[in-house]
């Protein structure tokens, strides 16, 4: 029998007030997991959180009053980010506080996604992921990053990545003429003529799709491979 994990483990430095909603969200979580016995029940849970969760997360169909605030999660009927949160005063910010993230259960991007409405402060800030297990079982054992950001959240190859240096190009595979690249003045053609993306100028980009085959991005090797040196 083997266990297995999600684990991450990182700090943040955060406005104090932003911080107070914590405990609420906690409180909402436990809720929605336990279970309300009719719609009637859970507006009026949702009717007793705060203003600023009530700002945060509008009870848009009285129905489902949690459904903004689910949505953020993989499972909504049990919602959970995994990760337990502690705080302490930060000593180089009278105002602010220091969070303390950590779990073994997380799920990143939930985690992520609730973070980033929560704590605006914050932003943009990166973490790490890591999938393991208790024993060597083939293919256990992975993980990521993350960047959050106010417009968006990306997954990273490390830490360290630099949004605006990741060299991409859009390529298409014709049953004709093999792998084409797209280039903006002149639609898919060879690589040479390629239009060279950043991965935020990627995100951003609509390609047109060429019959029933959906272009995909290629990352370019960097500079030094090209030319033969050692990274």
């Amino acid at each position: 029998m083997a266990d297995y994990y999600t684990q991450t483990a990182f700090a943040l430095r955060v406005d104090a007030a932003e911080a107070k909603i914590l405990p609420e969200i906690d409180d909402v979580i436990d809720a929605i997991q336990t279970g309300f016995e009719n719609p009637e029940e859970a507006l009026a849970f949702w009717a007793s959180c705060s203003q600023r969760f009530q700002q945060l997360f509008p009870a848009n169909d009285p129905r489902q009053p949690f459904e903004r605030f689910t949505t953020l999660f993989s499972d909504e009927t049990y919602p959970s980010h995994g990760a337990e949160i502690t705080c302490s005063p930060d000593p180089a910010n009278k105002g602010g506080v220091i969070l303390d993230i950590s779990g073994d259960s997380v799920d990143p991007y939930a985690l992520a996604g609730l973070l980033r409405i929560l704590l605006p402060s914050a932003l943009p800030f990166r973490f790490g992921w890591a999938e393991t297990c208790s024993r060597m079982r083939v293919d256990s054992f992975g993980g990521g990053f993350v960047e959050v950001s106010a417009e968006r959240i990306v997954p990273l190859h490390s830490l360290g990545q630099d949004l605006d240096r990741q060299h991409l190009v859009a390529v298409i595979k014709d049953p004709a003429c093999g792998l084409l690249f797209w280039n903006n003045a002149e639609g898919f053609g060879p690589l040479k003529t390629a239009t060279v993306f950043t991965q935020r100028e990627a995100e951003a980009v609509r390609l047109p799709y060429t019959g029933s085959v959906a272009p995909g991005w290629l990352e370019l090797p960097p500079l030094g491979a090209l030319l033969g040196e050692i990274a």
